[in-house]
């Protein structure tokens, strides 16, 4: 049963890193309300590391208050992202009921695989993925691309999930995506779909602000080195998303008629959400979350392999895009409707997990 009871002296913990803004945070946070909200019980956040000012100024607005220990009673809950050394350091309670939060698959081995080996062995595990990714190159990306994130998932991929430590005692298994839910499915037992929704900031403003179109693609810092290769062949202006607070990034998304990410799609990405509210067409790789039809719902057309002889087909479908935006973008109206019926779902979700006695 992937349902996990509440009692009237229950206390809630959520585990989420000190003073840190970002889309995983934000996440933690919003669970924490959500949970506060419905069902009436004492929910706090636990912050790591230790910090003088562990709550970020724009999650202030979550009210949630946090401790700074944790009591380890089988009535209580403990909410944990997939980070490796947060796993590791909840195993000092015995207790609590333990719930894991699959934020991402890609990125909980990219934080094993940095704490398991030193810099010395990295550096070796990583020869032949280092040996294939300059042939690629070598070779114009003619036999596509191999990430690091796919080279690490392969080489895990021979463990048994089951036996590792930081996996003991976890009651629980929630998917903030469909990537991640139809992965641990096949790995463990107890695994439920919890996904996310857009900050109140991004819902407000899209509706507020006046969208002026140019002919530019703005594209995440998080895309892969095929993005240039984009770039030179197509020749359109394009904007890198990078080191911009949210009233920049929303500026450009209101000029820009696509959104373009070839990054390796660790969950179901907020940036593609937030770019197609303010009525960006979305060209994306078919890697991790952007691989399937949930996380990522556009159509085919739209999705790509990192592949040379693939430059002209985007090079066609951005022409498109460019020349006829308004009907190209009635394409995404679905996509669009279903990122504003996200908070509703989410809420109902939760109800279907947690349980009130």
């Amino acid at each position: 049963m992937n349902k996990i009871y509440l009692r009237k002296n229950t206390k809630v913990y959520i585990m989420a890193p000190s003073n840190l803004f970002t889309g995983g945070p934000e996440l933690l946070h919003q669970i924490g309300l959500s949970i506060k909200k419905n069902f009436k019980v004492d929910t706090f956040m636990f912050y790591l590391p230790e910090h003088k000012h562990p709550i970020h100024k724009n999650f202030k607005k979550y009210n949630l208050k946090y401790k700074t220990n944790i009591e380890d009673k089988k009535e209580n809950i403990l909410i944990i992202p997939e980070y490796y050394s947060f796993m590791k350091y909840a195993l000092k309670y015995k207790n609590l009921k333990k719930i894991l939060w699959w934020l991402s698959i890609d990125n909980y081995y990219g934080y094993k695989f940095r704490v398991d080996y030193n810099k010395y062995l990295r550096s070796i595990i990583k020869i032949p993925f280092n040996i294939i990714n300059n042939f690629n190159k070598f070779t114009n990306y003619f036999f596509g691309l191999l990430t690091l994130q796919d080279y690490l998932k392969f080489k895990y991929s021979f463990i048994d999930l089951n036996k590792l430590s930081e996996f003991k005692g976890i009651n629980l298994h929630l998917c903030q995506s469909y990537y991640a839910y139809t992965f641990l499915k096949k790995k463990f037992i107890n695994v439920a779909y919890l996904s996310d929704y857009q900050r109140e900031e991004i819902l407000q403003n899209f509706r507020k602000k006046k969208i002026n179109k140019s002919n530019i693609i703005c594209y995440s810092n998080k895309s892969n080195d095929f993005v240039k290769k984009i770039s030179n062949y197509t020749n359109y202006k394009m904007i890198e998303l990078k080191n911009l607070n949210s009233a920049k990034i929303i500026n450009i998304f209101q000029k820009t008629k696509i959104y373009l990410d070839f990054g390796y799609h660790p969950g179901k990405d907020r940036m593609p959400r937030e770019a197609v509210l303010f009525n960006n067409c979305i060209l994306t790789n078919k890697r991790g979350s952007a691989g399937n039809k949930y996380d990522i719902p556009i159509k085919k057309q739209y999705k790509f392999e990192e592949r040379k002889y693939n430059l002209k087909k985007i090079k066609n479908i951005i022409d498109k895009i460019f020349n006829d935006y308004e009907k190209e973008f009635k394409n995404f109206l679905k996509y669009k409707n279903l990122i504003l019926e996200e908070k509703k779902k989410f809420n109902r979700d939760i109800k279907k997990i947690f349980i009130k006695k």
